[in-house]
């Protein structure tokens, strides 16, 4: 079982799944936090958002990047798809972070 998760930590997408149920998108390393700014922009971007967001990975404030350390990739995953759920259901708010324009005036 080590060595499956050694595999899955290294990279290996079939371990990924076997290990933790899902192959982690690209740039991201391991299924638990601290994520590199690069995985959550690819997480970001994949989920739909825009860097144009004001919570995009890149203009997160430390204590967001560490809020978001505390989570693994799956709960990642959820929530910014979360934000671009809401921000297409005409939240604004929601919009701003994810689009980086107000879409719903």
């Amino acid at each position: 079982m080590e060595d499956v998760k050694s595999a899955a930590d290294g990279g290996n997408d079939d371990h990924q799944l076997n290990c933790y149920g899902l192959a982690f998108p690209e740039n991201c390393s391991t299924y638990y936090g601290p994520h590199s700014v690069e995985c959550l922009t690819t997480i970001w971007e994949l989920k739909g958002c825009l860097s144009e967001g004001t919570k995009a990975p890149v203009k997160l404030t430390t204590i967001e990047k560490d809020i978001t350390n505390l989570l693994n990739v799956e709960e990642v995953l959820d929530n910014f798809e979360t934000v671009r759920i809401e921000a297409d259901g005409g939240d604004k708010d929601k919009g701003l972070e994810c689009y980086g324009i107000g879409l719903y005036s």
